[in-house]
């Protein structure tokens, strides 16, 4: 059963909901959970307990910290790569939070590396992304939901909503301020003030696993760090290296069968006291031993040839390859390569809410990285907000403001004398903003006609998107 059949079948969101989760995941990307707990539809810790009944496996919600000696058997890199956790370690068992508990070729590796058994522990996609951009030094594109911008939703015509209308609207946020929140968020470090402040951790039932548990080393292995024979681990394709120093290798004893039991060993509770949870701003996890699980780079990594730089699309090719796109990247990918021919710098922002956040940029000393890292507040006016507010494409000078210049900075040039900036709709609501320019001083070509046109087509992308993701 599917994720959203599984919500729909505990009465925990409606048809409609889900309807609207399901487009916003088409347009933003990301996981459905993720969608409907950024719109307000569906509670963190609904979300887990659904996880951890659909995978059958222990499941975790809200801020958490993970043991220094967990982070320690593993290296960061290779958390960051597989999208995985450690949290909690003991004599024979190691605990980590996925997103995936079903991965188990990355779990058979992780427990042959480090000679404990492995018991995954479920968790949403933002708090793993969270998690990895805090103690990982990871980069994940920010989203409304790592900026506190979610907020529950109340039913409509219910008392909460007509409360909610009638109060006064909070004190705007200064750029500095903003600024502020913003980097913290992309350190992971920001903070839901909503239920899923609580700080709290829920703990499903730890289960056997569909495929053969990972065992411990076998009981020839001698006392010295001698890497096993081939023979024992054929699925593995490197030799592992020597325990690293400092790490005590328990010593080998058999497994006893593990039966299903509600307990708080994979994530918190009473049992394991060694980890602290929720404490926003806890002790730092020293960096992962330099030859912990493989290095910090694969062979696969170290081998990718460089993508060859991105050519130009004419309209027609443009049209055609709209057409065809199966996914939000292809969209991003077709709009920046058309616009490439036209202007030298150009960039797709996403609007989510009152932030519009960087999402993908070709030309001139435009760097995809950097474009990532973008975050302008719309609170107050600007001629971002201008552009969503009615709609219509803007084509003159941009408003000289804090929001704009930190903009600027970050995309690696001043200010042009004008600019083109263009909404992208689905469905009437503006989801992109595409930024065109010819560079610090310089006077933007007002040609937008044939852009004009390729915006309704994108349009008509995503919901030809939304039709097949539905009917999936």
């Amino acid at each position: 059963m599917r994720l959203g059949e599984q919500l729909l079948k505990d009465g925990l969101v409606t048809a409609e909901g889900l309807e609207e989760a399901l487009e916003a995941q088409v347009v933003h990307g990301g996981r459905l959970g993720t969608n409907l707990v950024e719109l307000g539809l569906l509670s963190e810790q609904d979300l887990a307990k659904t996880l951890g009944k659909l995978h059958n496996s222990a499941f975790a919600s809200g801020e958490m910290v993970p043991d220094p000696k967990a982070m320690e058997l593993v290296s960061s890199n290779h958390a960051d790569d597989k999208e995985y956790l450690p949290m909690r370690v003991d004599a024979t068992r190691l605990s980590i939070a996925v997103v995936n508990p079903h991965d188990f070729t990355t779990l058979d590796s992780i427990a042959f590396k480090t000679g404990k058994r492995v018991v995954p522990v479920v968790i949403p996609e933002f708090r793993m992304n969270q998690l990895l951009r805090r103690y990982c030094k990871a980069f994940r594109p920010l989203r409304a939901i790592d900026m506190n911008a979610v907020r529950p939703r109340p039913a409509p015509g219910s008392q909460a909503e007509l409360a909610k209308a009638a109060e006064k609207p909070p004190d705007l946020m200064s750029e500095e301020e903003f600024q502020s929140v913003y980097a913290s968020a992309l350190r992971g470090g920001a903070d839901y003030e909503g239920d899923m402040g609580e700080e709290e951790i829920i703990t499903g039932v730890e289960v056997l696993e569909p495929a053969p548990a990972p065992v411990a080393p076998v009981a020839q292995r001698p006392a010295a760090p001698v890497p096993p024979p081939a023979a024992v681990r054929p699925q593995v394709p490197v030799a592992p290296p020597p325990p690293p120093q400092g790490i005590v290798v328990p010593p080998p004893m058999a497994q006893p069968p593990v039966s299903p039991q509600v307990h708080a060993a994979p994530v918190g509770g009473p049992q394991a006291p060694a980890v602290p949870v929720g404490v926003p701003g806890g002790p730092q996890v020293p960096a992962a031993p330099a030859g912990a699980m493989g290095g910090p780079q694969s062979p696969a990594q170290a081998a990718r040839p460089p993508e060859p730089p991105p050519t130009p699309l004419t309209f027609a090719e443009a049209q055609a390859e709209l057409a065809r796109s199966s996914d939000r990247e292809d969209v991003a990918r077709t709009v920046l390569r058309f616009a490439l021919g036209k202007w030298k710098r150009n960039l797709l922002l996403s609007v989510q809410g009152s932030l519009v956040t960087g999402w993908h940029g070709m030309g001139t000393g435009v760097r995809d990285a950097v474009v990532r890292r973008i975050g302008v507040p719309l609170r107050e006016q600007s001629t971002f907000r201008l552009v969503r507010d009615t709609r219509s494409h803007y084509i003159g000078p941009v408003r000289r403001d804090a929001a704009m210049g930190v903009f600027y900075k970050l995309l690696g040039g001043g200010f042009p004398k004008t600019a083109v900036i263009l909404p992208l709709l689905v469905r009437g609501k503006v989801v992109h903003l595409l930024y065109v320019d010819n560079g610090p001083d310089q006077l933007t070509p007002p040609d937008v006609g044939e852009l004009l046109i390729l915006s309704q087509s994108v349009g008509r992308s995503y919901e030809a998107m939304m039709r097949r993701r539905k009917s999936a």
